[in-house]
């Protein structure tokens, strides 16, 4: 019978392992530090690349807010031209009315004193 170059079992599970057990306990730790670095690399870009956005976003709401307010004074301002063109053109019209009123009774009253000036 040949004689067989093999280790006992006994003897290759002890050796084995202990070797295993130690690469198994180290790798995970090492993902686990490289996902860690990575993951706060990338927090820090993200920061470092958006923090500035962030700031012309709160801008732009606070222009978008300002323009707004202003629209709304240059609608009202726009309505109290219009009514007081409306306004103007309206006494305008009753001027006129009186004005050919005035007219219509300084002609009257100078043909009454023609007529009482020629009964004298």
């Amino acid at each position: 019978m040949a004689l067989s170059y093999r280790l006992p079992r006994t003897r290759r599970l002890t050796h084995g392992g202990f070797v295993l057990a130690r690469q198994r306990r180290l790798l995970p730790l090492l993902w686990g530090a490289l996902t860690g670095v990575v993951v706060a690399a990338l927090a820090i870009s993200a920061y470092v690349l958006f923090a500035p956005e962030a700031e012309s976003v709160r801008q732009l709401a606070e222009v978008r807010r300002a323009h707004a307010k202003l629209a709304q004074e240059a609608d009202e301002n726009r309505l109290a031209a219009r009514m007081a063109s409306a306004r103007a053109s309206e006494l305008e019209r009753q001027i006129n009315t009186l004005n050919e009123n005035l007219r219509q009774a300084q002609d009257e009253l100078a043909f009454f004193r023609k007529t009482q000036d020629s009964k004298r």
